[in-house]
């Protein structure tokens, strides 16, 4: 894992924190990371959802 030296917003990593339920500030930004990676994960696959990702699945009508 490689290490970074960041300037973080004190108010913003605090209600990351407890929205996280995390402790540290590392902990915090890579449980956001990971969830912003997740969210963008979901998006990707409602849209291909939307446009018919799984059309060929379906019941013929």
């Amino acid at each position: 894992m490689a290490k970074w030296l960041i300037d973080l917003d004190d108010e913003l990593l605090a209600a990351a924190q407890r929205e996280l339920h995390t402790s540290s500030a590392s902990e915090t930004v890579n449980a956001a990371l990971k969830n912003v990676a997740a969210i963008a994960a979901r998006a990707r696959q409602i849209d291909w959802l939307s446009q018919g990702g799984l059309a060929e699945h379906a019941a013929p009508q």
